[in-house]
């Protein structure tokens, strides 16, 4: 496979301001097609927090069109081809993918999303790469998620590794949570499973 012939091919993008280029970025949807939003599921609309996925595709002409593709790309994907896809990239890498975040923008579109992600999880496992998102999807059901390190948005359930709270003020927070530090460059909290996180709203 070639470059040229790997669908997935500039459909990743490398970490960003808030995270390490170590971490591989891929939407499932565009902010404008979220499926939370849509449904009145998220939980940052309800805090009445900016959107900054959707203000990134208001403000910057490339951004929607590019995680349109995304969008169609995992439509289409199988979960084995998008392992195989991935694993040519970071065979290429000097420096390895060892996370890939799904989801900066949108959210799960359908149980299935939850189903093909998950088994990419398992497989990438295998090979040293971590997966994880955030979802307000809390009407899905996780129950099979074993390897997904999934993040629920304000919501905690059977086969959600960790919780992520909007709160107002951080000192406030209950026993047994931390406080994001806003850069994943030197936090894994996100990224690990079992952790309890709030985050200012903002």
């Amino acid at each position: 496979m070639t470059v040229e012939t790997n669908e997935l091919s500039g459909l990743l993008s490398s970490g960003n301001s808030k995270l390490p280029t170590t971490t591989a970025i891929f939407n499932m949807t565009t902010a404008l097609d979220c499926p939370s939003m849509k449904l009145g599921l998220c939980k940052a609309c309800v805090a009445k927090v900016k959107c900054y996925a959707r203000k990134a595709e208001q403000l910057y002409p490339t951004v929607l069109p590019y995680r349109k593709r995304q969008q169609i790309y995992w439509e289409n994907v199988s979960s084995v081809d998008f392992v195989k896809h991935f694993l040519v990239i970071n065979a290429r890498k000097t420096k390895k993918y060892t996370l890939v975040r799904l989801n900066e923008a949108g959210d799960f579109s359908t149980q299935s999303c939850v189903e093909k992600a998950e088994e990419i999880a398992t497989a990438l496992k295998e090979h040293g790469v971590v997966v994880y998102c955030y979802t307000s999807r809390d009407d899905l059901n996780y129950e099979k998620v074993k390897n997904l390190v999934i993040n629920g948005s304000g919501f905690i359930k059977e086969g959600i590794s960790n919780i992520f709270q909007i709160v107002h003020d951080v000192n406030k927070k209950d026993v047994g949570y931390g406080v994001c530090a806003g850069d994943c460059r030197i936090c894994i909290r996100c990224s690990k499973r079992g952790m309890k996180t709030v985050v200012k709203n903002h």
